[in-house]
């Protein structure tokens, strides 16, 4: 369901809003009701509603103020405006901000309806995009998820269970109808000629190249996924009937595998790769990506486990980063490393949302550099090695504290945003979360910070400026908003308080 607020100043209208309409049954959540801007904006930042029905004219923030500033911390929300006034300046400013809806009241309840129906149906469109945009990105990654989780099973067999139930939904691998051939005696130099043949060949026997060819030891493992058991005897057949490949002076031998399923399929075939010190995947574009089984790679995770776990402090692991992600190692080589390391926070019990992951991974493959790329996992590491963190406090909320006394002057903290944007958590688990650990509403903390901050710079540096501060502690340039919130939570006005303290100092 989506999640609606109500945002008007009368009670009459927001009770009326609230009741003339069902909408459960149009597939909505009325969340809250809010009297005026300010609540409303309190609102957005800890539930996170999908759709806002506000006033124009309200006090303390009006709608256009609410909207302006909603849309920096949340630019998905969808806004209805209302409004007794029909000036077509209140529309142009509300074009302005990307609102497409607006009525005048008294609101017409089958028009309101309809508008409600027209977001539902744009929602599902929008969702079903981003499905097809979250496919497109982790077909463009498969190769690197494919590496990650061949990389993993060899530094972990004895976790391969939680690692394949990781890995399984990112890489489509179907929980039954997997083969395997297994090519014995097959030639390194044959290889790249082996794989585009090997392709060729499962998709003339009705079959579908399932992942790259596997090669360790003179060992060369085809896995296919078939419709029917008698496309793996024909595979086997094509391929023992193939001509020779260059660099192959005799014949490879062909054995047929298959599983109960297909976690038993790939853990039979890292069992016999796991004595190999050198493994190749091969792709059928001819790419070659070659690992060492030892822990002298670079890449060994426990390798890097096992040093954050032992690290004694942040300082101690942004070293371990600097060290780890070194600025001659190539972009491709610490993406897939910057993986596995990701993906390593998720075992088998708990679930990886996709919407994190492709989250995470389009900022990953975004990252320019490797000290971008570098604080990204930082934030990723701390929360799976949390250093420094007070008793009643998890990593996430620690991480989460720490990032807004850090950026206080900036006007997109919500509870969403911190949650997509920089811990790569669902909102809804951070929001209980974070009133189970605090006691209060993220809102209500985050105001709580940046009031302090505003008395601290008024008494420090005898600041008037009312402007200057409450764009130093993320009201943008809108004072007379920060001056209602300060009143709230000081009981003066921030005049009334510079006023005071100046008169204490003389």
């Amino acid at each position: 369901m989506l999640r609606l607020m109500i945002v008007d100043d009368e009670q009459i209208i927001r009770e009326a809003l609230s009741e003339m309409i069902d909408y459960p049954k149009l597939g909505y959540e009325l969340i809250a009701a809010a009297k005026n801007g300010m609540e409303a904006y309190d609102i957005i930042c800890d539930e996170y509603p999908d759709v806002v029905i506000t006033d124009i004219r309200m006090p303390f923030l009006n709608g256009l103020e609410l909207i302006e500033r909603s849309i920096k911390a949340d630019s998905k929300i969808t806004f209805i405006l209302l409004s007794g006034y029909s000036e077509f300046e209140y529309a142009k400013q509300a074009m302005k901000y990307g609102v497409r809806y607006y009525l005048l009241k008294p609101t017409d309840k089958q028009e309101l309806i309809d508008i409600l129906i027209s977001i539902r149906q744009d929602t599902k469109l929008k969702e079903q995009q981003k499905k097809e945009e979250q496919e497109r990105l982790l077909f463009s990654l498969q190769a690197p998820l494919e590496q990650c989780f061949i990389m993993e099973s060899l530094t972990r067999p004895e976790e391969f269970s939680s690692i394949f139930k990781r890995y399984q939904g990112l890489l489509s691998i179907p929980s039954s109808g997997l083969y395997a051939c297994i090519c014995s005696n097959m030639e390194e130099a044959c290889l790249k000629d082996f794989a585009k043949a090997a392709q060729q060949t499962a998709l003339a026997c009705g079959a579908d190249h399932a992942f790259p060819v596997i090669y360790a030891g003179n060992h060369a493992a085809l896995i296919f996924s078939a419709p029917r058991p008698e496309c793996g005897a024909k595979i086997r057949s094509s391929l023992c009937s193939c001509p020779q490949y260059p660099g192959q002076p005799a014949s490879f031998d062909v054995h047929f595998l298959q599983g109960p399923d297909s976690k038993a399929l790939f853990y039979e075939i890292l069992l016999r790769i796991l004595r190999y010190e050198r493994i190749l995947l091969i792709y059928h574009t001819s790419e070659i990506y070659e690992f060492h089984n030892n822990l002298a790679s670079p890449w060994h995770i426990s390798q890097i486990e096992a040093s954050l776990a032992s690290a004694k402090g942040n300082s101690e692991i942004r070293q371990l980063l600097e060290h780890i992600f070194i600025p001659s190692m190539s972009m491709d080589m610490a993406k897939t490393l910057a993986l596995s390391l990701f993906l390593k926070q998720y075992p088998g019990e708990k679930v990886l949302s996709l919407n994190i992951a492709c989250d995470f991974f389009r900022k990953l493959y975004s990252c320019p550099d490797i000290p971008n790329l570098q604080a990204l996992m930082e934030v990723v590491l701390l929360q799976e090695n949390p250093i420094s963190v007070s008793p009643k406090n998890s990593a996430n909320i620690s991480l989460l504290k720490s990032y807004v006394e850090q950026h206080l002057d900036s006007e997109n903290l919500s509870l969403k945003w911190l949650a997509e944007n920089y811990l790569f958590v669902s909102v809804g688990y951070l929001s209980k979360q974070f009133v189970k650990e605090e006691g209060l509403r993220f809102s209500e903390y985050l105001n709580n910070k940046r009031m302090e901050e505003a008395v601290r710079l008024m008494v420090r540096y005898h600041n008037d400026n009312i402007k200057t501060i409450a764009k130093s502690v993320g009201f943008g340039s809108n004072p007379q908003y920060f001056s209602q919130v300060f009143k709230r939570y000081t009981g003066l006005t921030p005049t009334e308080y510079i006023e005071k303290q100046n008169l204490g100092n003389t």
